[in-house]
């Protein structure tokens, strides 16, 4: 008995230790953009800041928005809403009185993104956050754009979730004048014929209708990028030798076809490779396909996408003086390694009155938030 315990307690000691090892979230250095991911480039991230600075300077409203890779870096996790929770109250984000704040959190390998909001928001707010995950920031991911969504994403939270504490746009001043209208005039034309099919009512909509027509665009630039891509994909083909078609070869026939980095692409998902086999003659075509939004770049040694990043922050940034990253590169087809480091943006400081700052962050500081919480509102999409 006594033997068992001793093995039990060295098996349980490596998971216990590497749990250790991980943390609940993310430590921000920031209180504007997070991007831990690294995905964001310094021009994009600048445009993200900007609009996260307005909204704090004009309407007294702390959003932020964090990048990270996977959930699966911290400890373990339910669900996206909530990491986003427990990120949220960590930070305490938005104002301590109102509950305020907003999160705009995106986990890039996990294709998930969430829109959470502070306590003090109704729940009638999900629906909106819901709604421009839906519009305004999946279509652009789809399309690679993650910046435009990004950017997109944030400018429409901050324009749309409404807090019970913001005040109504003041209202034009009723007319005195009395109005003078002219006599109505008496036009013959012949009646339109009525619709009533579905399809009637489908052109009756777009008819005339510029989102209609904006619509119709949309649908047909993204049915035609994935019609695109599907027909180059899996269009026959003619064996280059003989001229006769070649077959596509099945996930399981195909990977005796591959050597030994491109297994490794398709293990780790980097990229997707199809086979293409000619009966007559045996001859062999190999085509590759690029994941979108893979994490893994071309390794500069070995060429295969195997080449993955590391990003750890060595110094954080502050109103004075930039941070450093370190970025570690290792390839997981022929093991070359290298390192780097790259600088951080210094954070932007707030030049209004520390007086009028205070009034609705609770801290005139740049570098922390407010004390906010979240009791789990908000709304999660995925791509």
């Amino acid at each position: 008995m006594v033997r068992f315990l001793i093995v039990l307690v060295f098996a349980l000691v490596p998971g216990v230790c590497s749990a250790q090892e991980k943390l609940p979230y993310p430590q921000h250095y920031t209180v504007l953009t997070n991007d831990f991911a690294d995905i964001l480039s310094p021009e994009a991230e600048a445009q993200i800041n900007a609009v996260l600075q307005a909204a704090r300077d004009q309407m007294g409203r702390e959003m932020t928005v964090v990048t990270i890779r996977s959930r699966e870096d911290y400890l373990p996790s339910a669900n996206i809403g909530s990491f986003a929770k427990e990120l949220f109250n960590g930070w305490g984000i938005g104002n301590a009185a109102r509950n305020d704040g907003l999160l705009l959190l995106v986990a890039i390998d996990d294709r998930e993104i969430r829109i959470a909001l502070g306590a003090g928001y109704p729940a009638r707010q999900d629906g909106i956050a819901a709604r421009i995950i839906q519009s305004e920031i999946i279509p652009a991911f789809r399309e690679g754009r993650v910046a435009d969504g990004i950017l997109a994403g944030t400018r429409a939270t901050l324009s749309q979730i409404q807090h019970p504490d913001d005040k109504p746009a003041t209202a034009a001043a009723p007319q005195t004048q009395p109005v003078i209208r002219p006599a109505p005039q008496i036009l013959e034309q012949a009646p339109e014929p009525r619709r009533t099919g579905l399809f009637d009512r489908v052109l009756t909509f777009f008819d005339g209708n510029p989102i209609g027509s904006l619509i119709i665009a949309a649908v047909t630039a993204v049915a035609g990028f994935f019609g695109f891509r599907g027909l180059q994909r899996y269009r026959p083909r003619k064996c280059p030798q003989c001229g006769k078609m070649m077959l596509r070869l099945g996930e399981a026939q195909e990977d005796q076809y591959l050597d030994h980095g491109q297994l490794i692409e398709e293990r780790i998902k980097s990229k997707d490779y199809g086979v293409w086999f000619c009966p007559d003659d045996e001859h062999v075509t190999v085509i590759g396909y690029p994941k979108m939004f893979s994490k893994h770049a071309a390794c500069p040694e070995c060429s295969y996408h195997t080449y993955e990043t590391t990003r750890t922050v060595l110094s954080h940034p502050s109103t004075i003086s930039m941070g450093i990253a370190q970025l570690d590169h290792a390839c997981r087809n022929c093991g070359h390694t290298a390192t780097e480091k790259k600088s951080i943006p210094r954070v932007t400081q707030n030049n209004s009155s520390s007086g009028s700052s205070s009034s609705f962050s609770g801290s005139s500081s740049s570098s922390s938030f407010g004390g906010g919480s979240s009791s789990g509102g908000g709304s999660s999409g995925s791509w």
